[in-house]
């Protein structure tokens, strides 16, 4: 058995170290390699070199428009509504009086007035004071005949003691047109002369006639 290892050694031994010889090579690079690869795991990655290079920034116009909150509206100004007496050259009986009471030759007391009275014969015509709507026709029994006009600039116009209306209610009204005529229908002034009672409000409110201070 010893001589045939032996024997074995001598043929065979060359090449038993030179594998024994190339495993070790093998062995060793691996190890080599695997260390390499763990170093490099571990080092950290070094950051771009921006040294040199200038940095562009591209500034974009923002074209969407901002909030109008602060935005003053520009609105074309409004012309103001004309008026006009609606008897011209009628004889005012009684003032527009809406705290200071009057005396009533009707009803024989003192009481205030929210409108004006403007004398004028029986059938005289009443004209239209400014540009509205005939809103309302009635037959008040305090007031009479009485025809409620809504201006244009949101005040409203009452005519009243009637003898005759000349206009339907929703008639587009211009400024002298013609409403109806003077009459004694007015139970609260039938005792007074023939004459216009006219009223003038603004915001549910009676307002002394504009015709009253030109």
């Amino acid at each position: 058995m010893k001589d045939k290892i032996l024997n074995f050694l001598k043929t065979k031994g060359y090449y038993l170290v030179l594998g024994l010889c190339v495993l070790t090579v093998g062995f060793v690079s691996f190890l080599s390699y695997r260390a390499s690869q763990r170093k490099l795991a571990e080092t950290p990655l070094d950051k771009p070199n921006t040294q040199g290079v200038e940095k562009v920034e591209e500034n974009i116009p923002d074209e969407r428009e901002e909030p109008s909150e602060n935005k003053e509206e520009t609105k074309a100004p409004q012309a103001a509504a004309e008026y006009s007496a609606p008897i011209e050259n009628g004889e005012i009986i009684a003032q527009y009086s809406p705290e200071k009471p009057l005396y009533s030759y009707t009803l024989k007391d003192w009481r205030t007035h929210n409108g004006v009275d403007i004398a004028a014969a029986a059938g005289t015509e009443v004209a239209n004071v400014c540009e509205g709507v005939a809103e309302t026709i009635e037959q008040d029994d305090l007031m009479g005949n009485m025809v409620t006009v809504r201006h244009t600039d949101g005040k409203v116009s009452r005519y009243a003691s009637l003898a005759t209306v000349a206009v339907k209610e929703g008639q587009l009204l211009k400024r002298g047109d013609i409403i109806g005529t003077v009459g004694t229908s007015m139970l609260l002034e039938c005792g007074e002369t023939d004459h216009l009672h006219y009223e003038l409000w603004s915001e549910e409110k009676p307002i002394a006639p504009s015709f009253l201070t030109d």
